[in-house]
Formats: structure tokens, sequence, C-alpha cells
């Protein structure tokens, strides 16, 4: 399904994606012919292909769809950093695509992923989805589920600024 080829080209969008016609088409035809919202924007999620935890959830515009697909390994679009962001460039935790999904109507993205040194989160862990949210007594409050974080994101990052944006 992937070109060997890692090398991330220039592409043409048009050539992977067929317009839009009709319902039949969409939902239960062989055509990808996927719906951005109206900032271009497809939701995406990750997850490990063997154990199918939740990886991280991000976006895709049409050129890092088109990237994923035709190089094999994850790119998302940065809404923070307004750019396509190759998974893995900086810290080399790439996420090798197994397995990519579009639902119904063709407007969301699962990817099932080998990840490349065990981590997915900047912040260290594992996986982005390192706290749950619990509610007592009419009070909610983030319980930490992973107790240790994979890696030391100022040993991999260095001074690069932080993508969380307030």
């Amino acid at each position: 399904m992937f070109q060997e080829d890692s090398e991330v080209r220039e592409l043409n969008t048009k050539n992977l994606f067929s317009k839009r016609l009709n319902i039949q088409q969409v939902e239960e035809g062989s055509e990808l012919a996927p719906k951005f919202d109206a900032k271009g924007l497809l939701p995406v999620v990750a997850t490990d292909y063997e154990s199918g935890e939740l990886l991280m959830h991000g976006y895709m515009n049409s050129d890092a769809l088109g990237k994923t697909i035709t190089t094999g390994q994850m790119h998302y679009f940065s809404r923070s950093r307004n750019l396509i962001w190759h998974k893995g460039a900086t810290s080399g935790f790439y996420q090798n695509v197994i397995e990519l999904k579009i639902d119904d109507d063709q407007d969301a993205i699962w990817a099932k992923v080998e990840v490349m040194g065990g981590a997915s989160c900047h912040v260290g862990y594992r996986t982005c989805f390192y706290r749950k949210i619990n509610y007592k007594n009419g009070a909610v409050k983030l319980e930490f589920t992973d107790s240790e974080k994979t890696f030391d994101p100022k040993e991999i990052y260095g001074d690069a600024p932080n993508p969380t944006k307030l």
C-alpha cells in the first residue's frame, strides 16, 4: 500500500483523492473522497497496531494525508504551528503506518501504527492520553494513569518551542 521510499515530496492530492459526487460513492464506494472541514482539516487518531492503545489525536490537511499515504509514516497538520509535521522527524519516534482506515462519511481517519522508540507524546509519555478525568463530590480532577515518562523531553527537544499553546 505504501511506497518504500521515505523521501517526502510535493504531492498533487488531486491524483489521490476523488471528488465527492454522491452518498453511494462516499459511503459504499472504493474511491477515497475525504471531507475536510472548513479549515481544510480531518481529525485522526493513532493507535498501537498490536495493543490497540490510543496514542494520540491530531489533524491532517490534504497534504499531510497524501504524505502519510505515499511515505508510510504519519504526517499531521499542526494547528498551533500552522505547518505539516512529520511525526518523529525531531524525536526519532516515528509512527510507521500499518493500516489506515477512514470512517463511513470519510471525515475522520484511524491510523494503526508501529511506534518507533516506544513513545508518541511530546510531554514524554508513551501516549498523549496519560490522565483520566475523575468526578467526585462535585469536583473534577485529573488522575495520572502513567506513572513514568518514556523519555525526557528536554533531552530530545532541547530549547525547541513547546507546541502546546495557551
